[in-house]
């Protein structure tokens, strides 16, 4: 029996509107009636039988009785009486994060996107006037469901929504994805925030109101060609970029990431055209151009830059000016110039907050040097990966002495040193010194002591490059292993040590 043909609220289950406060009390005593009423049926229940000897005129009241409560029950749950606004947010927030990599795509949860929508009517008109559940959309050449007259729709729902548009595949396949996604959302490019396009050596499209060239005619793989209209793009990612350095369509800019090298002049002509930019990454190669006057417009905001080059990073560091850079990092540099990059720090006047050398021919000498400058006293974050293995002098200059012994990296709460050589207990010393316990003991509460250090990871080789464990290491396992077990409140060390025969953490 259906338990809202007896009931004189079967009308809310027919517009699942959330009942009145006068009927919500109704509702409460009518339930508790039927508790009452259902306690009684069990009552009558005979004891130590099995449930087929229950007479079926009893059993079917009992069900009865029983969905008549827990349907009533569901009226007045706390549920149907949320705000849409709210219910909108934690729609949100059942969704999978779309985390973003740079050297790898992310995937959207169309998925769970749609099982909202197949919950009821109730989710299903609150999921579709939410914008943030339709405003990600990741499209594989080799996956993505055909035709794509599905996605204008899906892309309609997101209103005005910012739209994070990622493209997967390689080859014809994905420059015909490519085509097909631009004609079928022109009306959403306008306000595509983000856009990616994996494995791919080029990104074109047609501006409003202009024939339809693509894909008929195709660019060169090897250019990159943004003509459509897309003012609110804040975020691009592709492999090469020698096409869009004039496009004022990338104003707006905030993150731009190529994988290919980009020529110098290049480079400063995307500088003058995007002055928002917060995050690059780019890989720069010559010939060695001059920045103008309008390309140092673009580098004054930016606040991460990420680079590596074969021969040409001198020759651009000379000519580049970033005041507002506090995350540096350093990829794949075998001639390490020392002088530019000092000049270059000295002329930005920034504050480093987070250091990062990877895979660089860089003499601890040299990495001693450059932290020798007052724009690395601010780090936080400090990371040495695959560089030169010698490392004893860089240990010495992290431990913290006290602030009359500068530089003295005050603030640095992390570091990350892969594949060093060093004499063991210079790493035990260089944490024990910027632990809040041993530094309280060790200073005068007159002397300000370091930020505790939260993080460390660390692996040691020998000579012939190979990972080295606890046995080459005994006093560094034996302090490092008391750090990381030490019961103080004040101190939350996470120490993660890889090697060959332990790793602890």
């Amino acid at each position: 029996m259906d338990p809202a043909a007896d009931s004189p609220f079967s009308t809310l289950f027919e517009q699942d509107r959330v009942p009145s406060p006068e009927e919500t009390k109704t509702i409460q005593e009518i339930l508790a009636q039927k508790t009452l009423h259902l306690a009684h049926l069990n009552s009558q229940v005979p004891k130590r039988r099995s449930a087929k000897k229950v007479p079926r005129k009893l059993r079917v009241e009992l069900d009865s009785t029983r969905r008549f409560i827990k349907s009533h029950r569901a009226l007045i749950s706390p549920w149907r009486r949320l705000p849409v606004e709210l219910m909108s947010e934690i729609f949100v927030l059942t969704l999978d994060p779309r985390e973003c990599y740079h050297d790898g795509g992310w995937i959207d949860d169309r998925a769970g996107t749609l099982l909202l929508c197949n919950i009821c009517s109730t989710w299903r008109a609150v999921a579709m006037g939410t914008p943030a559940l339709w405003n990600t959309l990741s499209l594989s050449a080799d996956y993505a469901p055909r035709p794509l007259d599905w996605v204008p729709t899906w892309l309609g729902r997101s209103r005005s929504f910012p739209v994070c548009l990622q493209l997967i595949g390689s080859g014809q396949a994905l420059r015909d994805l490519l085509g097909s996604v631009i004609s079928t959302i022109r009306d959403h490019l306008h306000h595509i925030a983000e856009l990616e396009i994996e494995d791919m050596d080029m990104i074109t499209g047609v501006g409003a109101g202009s024939e339809a060239v693509y894909p008929n005619n195709p660019p060169s793989n090897h250019s990159t060609h943004l003509s459509f209209p897309m003012s609110m793009l804040n975020c691009l990612r592709a492999r090469s970029g020698t096409g869009f350095a004039r496009r004022a369509e990338l104003a707006s800019l905030t993150e731009l990431s190529v994988i290919d090298p980009l020529p110098m002049s290049t480079v400063f002509q995307i500088f003058e055209h995007t002055s928002s930019l917060k995050d690059v990454y780019f890989n720069v190669k010559g010939p060695t151009a001059t920045s103008s006057p309008t390309s140092g417009l673009g580098m004054k905001s930016i606040s991460l830059l990420e680079i590596t080059s074969d021969l040409h990073l001198g020759e651009f560091l000379e000519q580049i000016e970033l005041p507002s850079l506090v995350e540096l990092r350093v990829y794949k540099i075998h001639w390490w110039p020392d002088d530019e990059f000092h000049s270059f720090l000295d002329r930005s006047s920034c504050a480093l907050t987070n250091l990062e050398f990877n895979d660089c021919s860089i003499s601890q000498e040299q990495i001693v040097l450059f932290l020798g400058h007052k724009a690395c006293n601010t780090l936080e974050s400090f990371a040495l990966k695959q560089c030169n293995p010698a490392m004893d002098a860089l240990l010495e200059q992290l431990t913290y002495y006290g602030p009359e012994h500068p530089p003295c990296y005050p603030n640095l709460r992390a570091i990350e040193l892969r594949d060093i050589y060093a004499t063991d207990g210079l790493l035990s010393d260089l944490v024990e010194s910027r632990c809040s316990a041993n530094s309280k003991n060790r200073f005068p509460s007159s002397q300000p002591a370091p930020a505790q250090l939260n993080r460390v990871l660390f692996s040691f080789i020998d000579l012939e490059g190979e990972l080295t464990g606890m046995a080459d290491h005994p006093e560094d396992s034996i302090r490092l292993r008391e750090m990381g077990m030490a019961d103080d409140p004040e101190m939350e060390l996470e120490i993660v040590w890889v090697a060959p025969d332990w790793t602890f953490i």
